[in-house]
């Protein structure tokens, strides 16, 4: 969509956000993700990296927005972000 911006913000790890002893948490593990919230849609999801390894790709569940990570030197290691 031309002329439109999201913004990316970090959300500081919680110690909770990292412990999980739900079977569903231990069978995703395999796949990469980031957790990212849509502001715009007032939805948590995750966003899984790409065939290529080089980047997380994902779409907003209701506003189609694409949002896009790349993995890379200079990187972080927050794994739950926030796109407004």
């Amino acid at each position: 969509m031309a002329g439109e911006n999201l913004d990316y913000t970090s959300v500081p790890a919680t110690r909770s956000s990292h412990q999980s002893n739900s079977p569903s948490s231990e069978q995703n593990t395999d796949r990469p993700y980031l957790g990212v919230k849509f502001e715009c849609c007032q939805v948590y999801q995750r966003v899984y990296m790409n065939r290529s390894g080089d980047a997380y790709s994902g779409r907003g569940p209701r506003c189609g927005k694409q949002v896009q990570f790349r993995v890379g030197p200079g990187g972080t290691n927050q794994r739950f972000f926030t796109a407004r």
